[in-house]
Order: structure tokens, then sequence, then C-alpha cells
């Protein structure tokens, strides 16, 4: 993105002015427009960005870009935030350590509290905030502490005495049994 003093002597040079002739046109002293093109004075008053603007017949936010407010976590009503959560959490998911994440989804956490009115019944707006409490707890959770996890499709318990890379793993579900009595005895449990 091109600076302002860059954009302002571009401007200048299209229209074939001089410095001292865009000067007169705005009403500036030569030093005051040198130092605005120049980049010296880059945040000059809002008076001589208007004479600046005029001279060279376009508006000031032509040169001077507004930039958009800057975005917090708190601010929920603005439209930006959606988006932006959204795209924060899938960086911290793809680039973060666990305690940024940890971090982020506590502050989110916390902010839903303020923000989510609860159920009052059926309100659309509970399904804007749903996504969002899924999101700040999933990147609170810690996969490594966790007492259940799956591995080869097969659903297992840790067992969390230590916390170690090699920590060993118990069978306790979808273990395929063949069943090999059909109707009341397998019903009942009873197979032969």
């Amino acid at each position: 993105m091109d600076s302002p003093a860059n954009i302002i002597e571009g401007l200048r040079a299209r229209q074939g002015l001089t410095q001292a002739e865009a000067c007169r046109r705005a009403g500036l002293p030569r030093a005051t427009w040198s130092n605005v093109e120049s980049g010296r004075a880059a945040n000059p008053r809002p008076e001589t960005k208007l004479r600046v603007a005029r001279a060279l017949a376009v508006t000031p936010s032509s040169i001077w870009r507004v930039r958009p407010r800057p975005l917090h976590l708190e601010d929920v009503e603005d439209p930006r935030w959606e988006a932006a959560v959204r795209a924060m959490a899938q960086r911290l998911d793809r680039d973060g350590s666990l305690q940024e994440r940890q971090r982020f989804g506590r502050r989110l956490i916390a902010v839903l509290d303020r923000a989510d009115p609860g159920s009052d019944g059926g309100d659309s707006g509970e399904e804007r905030w749903e996504e969002f409490w899924r999101l700040g707890n999933s990147l609170t959770f810690d996969p490594d502490r966790t007492p259940i996890a799956i591995i080869n499709g097969k659903l297992v318990e840790r067992e969390l005495d230590s916390f170690t890379a090699a920590t060993r793993v118990r069978v306790i579900a979808a273990r395929r049994r063949r069943m090999r009595g059909v109707g009341v005895a397998a019903a009942s449990g009873r197979c032969r």
C-alpha cells in the first residue's frame, strides 16, 4: 500500500504541478507542503489534509486511508467479530502452542459468559453463541490429559498416573464380539 507521501507526490506529478503551484492552490506554506509530501509530517492536522486534498482535486480519505478501529475480543456486536474469532481459532489450532490455545479459549469463554443471554425460549441468536461455546471449549481442551482417546479406531482409556508420551492404554470399548445366538438368548445377553 502506498504511503500518503507517495500518493500526494504521484497525484501532483500526474496533474503536472510543481510543489510551488500546489502550495498556491492549497494556500499552504511551501515548507508545510514539502513536509507532508516527503512524509516528515506523517499525520498532519485535519485542515492541512483537507487543503492538500482540495489542491489535488481528491478527497482526504483517498490520500490518508481510514483505518478500521481495532477489534477486541469483547466487541461481540462488531460485524467483524465472528470472522475474526474463527480466523484466530484456526490459526491457533494450526500454529499455536497449547498455552496460547488455552489462554484464548478461556478469554473467549469469559466473553461469552457476559455476552450470551442464555436460553430464553428458542432465540435464533442462541445458535450463534453455541458455535463459539464449542470453539472456546475445544481450545481449552488438552488432548494429552484426557482420560479417553481414539487409537486405531478403538476408544481407549489412558492410565493417568503418569503423563508421559508412552502412556499405557487399555481398550474399554469398540471391541467387536461375535454373536453366535440369535433371538432371545442373544437379546438377554446369554450367548452360546
